[in-house]
């Protein structure tokens, strides 16, 4: 055997299958071996659900010195340690093991959703006997059961791994899964039999080495070989979770976790919204045809006539606006700009929230969610990151699990409170009472990161800019829990969300173009639609049909994420690219391209043909993003400098909610926007708008569960259910938005600007 180099510091030198490996200590002897290109056969290890547990057995290596074989998973490497991972008595046990697996296992490969890909095959290929010592019949059960809604469960599959369960257990935390009964009868279930219901089930799917767990709206749609998967960003919420879109024939049969997660981002988990919402695309309120209105007549036309009539409006308009929608690809948003600026009297602008009171906080040094995992203080400040950012719970899960210290604050029920060693229920519209505590969390801390959430700090300055001088003092970092997809990309474009409403109500701007923009289903619908009543053409490219697109003279069908090319920023300014999963509709193409051909047909061509050529462009100008290529961002993106214009403290005046009764408080909950309810594979799971109140609070409007009322703001009101809550603060109406179609996007201005709303019982 040759010499072996000198041992790098602080790594651990051994020997596995006589050769010399270096690895740091601590780290187990799979991982040592895998990293040398020395596979050892596992199923229950998964390092993403904690310390090794060493249950299957799969992994039994023979160690020098120790006595009987040992679980790689679970032993540690030690200086000068030989291992043997291919000895008569390693290969005796690895045999045994699969031998005992397969004995009940059912030869159900044919049809089965893992076949093909399925490491219960590879492992018996690999490490496998070749045949087995039983003859006696296999067990059978009833299949499939469903676990729940999205995952079903073929019993007898089950090699009792431990995956689900943990992950039930240890990284969500819902405790819901549980190995019931002993011995050959043991079997996964929920303790109380109930479904497994939570935002974040799906990953027992992809954890499963067997196919016990498989999902529902997928199962027997196809196989493996007949599949073509691309990596993806999620564009369901602005985390930016790494994803892999798997394709059969131009559609979209299923998205995973990526085979190689992103420690920076979602460590490979999803939630179910953004697992399954990509059903979404077949949606019957997809817009599969262009269409044209004129004289109270709507008929559907071909791409072509389309995109020739909206050039024609434009030709003729004395001043276009172009209005992006936080969807919008970093493309779509700077062509937007580039067709605005060829055009007299053009002008661009997104809708989203004004953040000049956040730019204190912007201004900080930035952290990633992979940065929670060495914090020692964790600060959430406003929001309810477990249903607006999903995957951010599970990285607060898994720090507070470290020993990190987590403080929320903030006036709404929150998930991860469970979780905090600090909680300050703060009243509605006033987070600035919960400063003390952040300082006092963050005195003493030697890595703190401090999340906070746009929409609530916004309309907050007096408490945005304490926090900023209390994080910047203990040298905190900060994380932006944003409240749109691409809201940071559209904003280091330079797009201002006030510049295109003011211009429409006097008239500036006649005809107006939406990408990917519903403003009248958003805040300030009402201010929108009684202005769009008085102005010129309105041109809509957009995915799905809504208030927007039924008023709209012409409809451009546009691709969804999952079906084109692109970038999107993710809240912590990571900027990654979209890839292509699916063709999407015959009748529709991506905005970026519909916005070129625009140019060319109104005699501006835009110099441009792809989203690369056109990103190229962004990088050229826009600084923010010099340097990027679609190269440089790879499959894990790259952190962009963020665009924040210093501005001192108390230079934003603090807004007092306008109207009269309690203060509104929104929320969109992981399973009630849009997209889950675009999705019929994620119509078990919907929830709808509501209004939840303090015990007190609705007991002196003479309001109970179940009961109707109607919110009234100075913007307008709508119906909701009512829902009564111990915990929550009161003088403050709790709005769960839920789909634009409920309305509750007409209580706010168009400026997500504090409210009071005004709250009575609907008779009957």
């Amino acid at each position: 055997m040759p010499d072996a180099a000198p041992a790098a510091p602080n790594l651990v030198t051994l020997t596995i299958n006589d050769r010399q490996v270096q690895a740091p200590p601590g780290t187990m002897l799979v991982d040592a071996a895998a990293a040398a290109g020395i596979e050892i056969p596992i199923f229950c290890y998964e390092p993403r659900l904690g310390a090794p547990i060493g249950a299957c057995r799969m992994c039994l290596v023979e160690v020098e010195g120790l006595r009987g074989l040992q679980t790689a998973c679970s032993t540690p490497v030690g200086a000068d340690m030989v291992v043997r991972t291919n000895s008569p008595a390693a290969t005796d046990a690895q045999d045994g093991v699969l031998e005992l697996l397969l004995a009940n296992h059912p030869l159900d490969c044919p049809v089965c959703d893992k076949g093909g890909e399925c490491p219960l095959q590879d492992r018996t290929f690999r490490f496998g006997p070749g045949e087995t010592r039983f003859s006696e019949p296999k067990r059978h059960f009833p299949k499939p059961l469903d676990l729940s809604p999205l995952v079903a469960i073929d019993r007898e599959r089950c090699i009792t791994c431990y995956r689900c369960v943990r992950f039930s257990q240890d990284v969500a935390e819902d405790r819901q899964l549980t190995f019931q009964e002993r011995g050959a009868g043991t079997e996964v279930a929920t303790f109380t039999g109930d479904p497994y219901l939570g935002k974040f089930t799906g990953n027992i799917i992809d954890l499963c080495p067997v196919g016990a767990l498989t999902s529902i709206p997928y199962r027997f749609v196809s196989r493996p070989w007949d599949l073509q998967n691309a990596p993806s960003v999620c564009g369901s919420c602005p985390v930016g979770c790494n994803n892999e879109l798997t394709q059969r024939e131009g559609e979209i049969k299923r998205v995973t976790g990526r085979p190689h997660p992103n420690p920076a981002v979602e460590e490979g988990w999803l939630c179910d919204k953004g697992r399954w919402g990509y059903a979404a695309a077949w949606s019957p309120e997809r817009i599969t045809a262009p269409i044209i209105r004129t004289g109270g007549e709507t008929r559907e036309v071909t791409l072509e006539e389309a995109v020739d009539a909206a050039a024609l409006t434009l030709t003729r308009a004395a001043a276009a606006g172009f209005l992006v929608g936080p969807a919008a690809t970093v493309e779509e948003g700077f062509l937007a700009q580039a067709l605005a600026a060829l055009m007299p009297g053009g002008r661009a602008g997104r809708m989203g929230i004004p953040g000049e009171a956040l730019a204190p906080l912007r201004g900080l040094p930035g952290a990633q969610l992979g940065d929670l995992d060495a914090a020692d203080v964790i600060v959430v400040i406003g929001g309810d990151a477990g249903n607006q950012q999903p995957i951010v719970e599970l990285r607060i899960r898994k720090a507070a699990r470290r020993r990190a210290r987590v403080v929320v604050v903030g006036p709404r029920n929150q998930d991860i409170a469970d979780r905090a060693s600090a909680t300050v229920r703060t009243p509605a519209g006033q987070l600035v009472v919960g400063i003390g505590t952040v300082a006092t969390a963050l005195q003493d801390a030697k890595s703190a990161v401090v999340l906070w959430d746009e929409a609530d700090l916004a309309n907050e300055p007096d408490a945005a800019a304490e926090l900023a001088r209390v994080a910047a003092a203990a040298g905190a970092l900060q994380l932006e829990l944003g409240a749109d997809v691409n809201g940071a990309g559209l904003r280091a474009l330079g797009l201002d969300t006030d510049a295109l409403l003011p211009a429409v109500e006097a008239q500036r701007v006649g005809t107006l173009v939406a990408v990917h923009a519903d403003p009248l289903g958003a805040p300030g619908a009402a201010r929108w639609a009684a202005t769009l009543r008085k102005a010129g053409p309105l041109i809509a490219i957009a995915t799905h049909r809504s208030a927007t697109t039924d008023r709209a003279d012409i409809v451009l069908p546009a691709l969804m994420h999952h079906e084109q090319e692109g970038v999107l920023v993710s809240m912590a300014n990571r900027a990654q690219r979209l890839r292509p999963g699916a063709r999407g509709p015959q009748g529709a193409a991506a905005a970026w391209e519909l916005l070129i051909a625009l140019s060319h047909r109104i005699g501006k061509p835009l110099p441009y043909r792809t989203p690369a050529q056109t990103f190229a462009a962004v990088a050229e100008s826009v600084p923010a993003f010099a340097g990027q290529t679609d190269t440089t961002l790879g499959d894990e993106g790259r952190v962009i400098a963020a665009p924040s214009t210093p501005i001192p403290a108390g230079a934003v005046p603090r807004r007092e909610p306008d109207g009269d009764g309690l203060v509104l408080v929104s929320t969109t909950e992981v399973f009630g926007d849009a997209t889950t309810w675009q999705s019929d594979a994620l119509a078990a799971v919907r929830t709808g708008a509501r209004l939840s109140l303090a015990p007190g609070q609705a007991a002196a409007l003479g309001l109970g569960d179940g009961q109707r009322a109607r919110v009234t703001s100075p913007h307008g009101s709508c119906e909701l259910p009512v829902s009564v809550e111990d915990g929550l603060p009161e003088g403050a109406a709790f709005v769960a938005n839920g789909p634009p179609s409920s309305g509750t996007a007409t209580l706010r201005p168009v400026d997500h600007g504090p409210v009071r709303v005004t709250v009575e019982a609907v008779a009957g």
